[in-house]
């Protein structure tokens, strides 16, 4: 899937999960759902996050980017044994070395980045940050599955899964979805509006 898709993905998902919550509430939400839709991608030079914080979008510019994240996190936590540096630093060098689809698409991968997330939204009492970005992150799994070079599920096992039924990268059937999920997203926020007018 594109990653116009995966943030289509996120935004129907955040905005059907915060529904009947206060404004504030769904923005937070939509936005968190948002940025679970698009990290499982860092793996990759050339996707949406990626377009935004790395100066050169080829893999080795990306590997050196987030080995020197996780040196650094690593760093801050030697210095000051706060769990989550330990964690981001752990996350950062994984991010960094692992090709696409495999360690950001895989239960391990989804597992130890969520659990970093809880910690830290838990700590600033942000639980709807974690329920959106949770949602979001599984809504890319599973995206990715129906596609044909599937996801490296069982990593660091080096074998892909992926679903009998298809849906190819840029294909119209993806364009179909994708303008579905654009539809949809405006007939929820006529409904909110309309709801709260």
């Amino acid at each position: 899937m594109t990653g116009k898709t995966h943030m289509a993905i996120g935004i129907v998902a955040g905005l059907t999960a915060s529904a009947d919550q206060p404004l504030e509430n769904q923005l937070v939400l939509v936005m968190a759902s948002v940025l679970g839709s698009l990290l499982p991608d860092l793996d990759h030079p050339k996707a949406k996050l990626n377009q935004k914080l790395l100066i050169f979008k080829n893999k080795f510019y990306r590997v050196l980017f987030y080995l020197s994240f996780a040196a650094g996190f690593t760093y801050l936590f030697f210095l000051t044994d706060n769990k989550i540096f330990g964690l981001l630093g752990l996350l950062s060098f994984f991010i960094g070395i692992s090709s696409h689809r495999s360690f950001t698409h895989s239960i391990i991968g989804f597992f130890v980045i969520s659990y970093t997330v809880n910690l830290i939204t838990t700590k600033y009492m942000l639980p709807s940050v974690y329920s959106g970005f949770v949602i979001g992150y599984v809504l890319h799994i599973i995206a990715d599955f129906f596609t044909m070079k599937g996801i490296q599920l069982f990593y660091p096992l080096k074998i892909s899964v992926s679903s009998p039924i298809i849906i190819n990268t840029k294909s119209s059937l993806e364009d179909i979805i994708f303008t579905f999920l654009s539809l949809y997203t405006v007939f929820l926020l006529y409904k909110y509006l309309k709801f709260v007018y």
